[in-house]
């Protein structure tokens, strides 16, 4: 299953997409539990709908669904929105 992954948390995916955790659950089109993430940027594969049925909405190509085991939450906020004190805002 998906211990310790809950939805609405950040998530960091192989590779440092990141994104929110927005499903989990046992889908039509594979068999155990996925989990669907709603990624910062267009590097994913579908807009929250696989094989017709809707699990989730975003954006097309802002969804991805993976295996638990492949995501890592926790702070990850979106990639290039951070600021040092330095910065000008």
């Amino acid at each position: 299953q998906a211990d310790g992954v809950e939805i609405g948390s950040r998530c960091r995916l192989i590779g440092d997409r990141r994104g929110e955790v927005v499903w989990i659950g046992p889908p039509d089109f594979a068999k155990g539990w996925w989990v669907g993430i709603k990624l910062d940027e267009p590097s994913g594969k579908n807009d929250g709908t696989v094989k017709g049925k809707r699990y989730f909405t975003c954006d097309d190509k802002f969804g991805i669904f993976v295996k638990a085991e492949e995501i890592e939450t926790g702070d990850f906020p979106p990639l290039g929105l951070t600021f040092d004190s330095d910065d000008e805002i």
